[in-house]
């Protein structure tokens, strides 16, 4: 997320949309904002629809949640874009997993694995470092955590070098190819708004709407900074799917999730997404329950 600049001309696609299926792959596939647009609220940044199998229908994915009757949800998010009429670029971080029953074993940071996917989208490869053009692996928790909950350099070993890869640089509202989506830039520290990029991607709330934990309160404990979004959960993943707004000035993505038990949720958070208002802030994140 960066401050609103000059619009910059760009060529028009009609819609970003990828699967996010539990294989990791995705695929280019129709116009997918058809299908929603007369359930679409024109005043809100964000949304998300589910296909109903029993009514044949697409229906918005209610704030307190879902409760499915098959093993897979066919989901649309769609992001709208309030600030200016040209079409631009974003990336979005979509997080899954579980709340663990009580009476599971939640394992140690360093033991528990984090899926993370980002899929091979050519049209966005212009833009793009050093990392690979996708990425499908796993990290621990605790290196996740380290690394998006307080801000800590990715270490020097495999789960480091993962998150590197993982990571990518992608055209923000600006037109430029200037942002990165573990960027730990301050959205407006003279506003008091300490997130970041970098923040979105936690599994902890607090840190996706306040910013990172303290390095310093972590460093005088004795165990020093411990995983904590992920305290709790289990089968967590992390998919980055790049988009480009269309004529309409959205972009609709479809994704494919299949919950893996009880108290599975979905988590999207939009890194160049703003509200309709005066002033260009991030998004909050958009989190709903799908139980089975």
């Amino acid at each position: 997320m960066r401050k609103l600049t000059r619009a910059t001309s760009f060529q028009l696609f009609a819609v970003a949309l990828a699967w996010v299926a539990p294989s990791g792959h995705a695929s280019a596939e129709a116009d997918i904002c058809t299908p929603v647009a007369q359930l679409m609220n024109g005043f809100i940044a964000q949304e998300l629809f589910y296909w109903d199998p029993d009514t044949k229908t697409w229906a918005a994915v209610p704030d307190g949640g879902l409760s499915l009757s098959g093993g897979e949800a066919q989901l649309i998010y769609v992001t709208r874009e309030f600030f200016q009429d040209e079409p631009r670029s974003g990336a979005i971080v979509v997080k899954t997993g579980r709340k663990i029953d009580t009476s599971e074993k939640d394992p140690e940071p360093a033991r528990k694995k984090i899926k993370l996917d980002r899929a091979k989208q050519a049209e966005f490869d212009s833009c793009r470092g050093r990392e690979p053009s996708s990425f499908d692996g796993r990290v621990s928790a605790l290196e996740y955590d380290r690394y998006h909950d307080y801000g800590y350099d990715a270490s020097d070993n495999e789960d480091g070098r993962s998150l590197g890869e993982f990571h990518t640089r992608y055209v923000s509202r600006s037109g430029r190819c200037d942002a990165a989506t573990d960027s730990t830039t301050f959205d407006a520290p003279l506003r008091w708004d300490w997130r970041s990029n970098r923040s979105q991607f936690s599994f902890d709330p607090s840190v996706v709407s306040g910013g990172f934990h303290s390095q310093i309160m972590a460093g005088l404990s004795i165990r020093g900074a411990a995983a904590v979004g992920s305290v709790g959960l289990a089968d967590q993943r992390v998919d980055i799917i790049k988009y480009r707004t269309n004529a309409q000035k959205m972009a609709c993505i479809a994704l494919r999730v299949k919950p893996t038990g009880r108290n599975f949720f979905i988590r999207v958070n939009d890194l160049e997404g703003a509200p309709k208002g005066g002033r260009l802030i991030r998004a909050d994140e958009l989190s709903r329950q799908l139980t089975r």
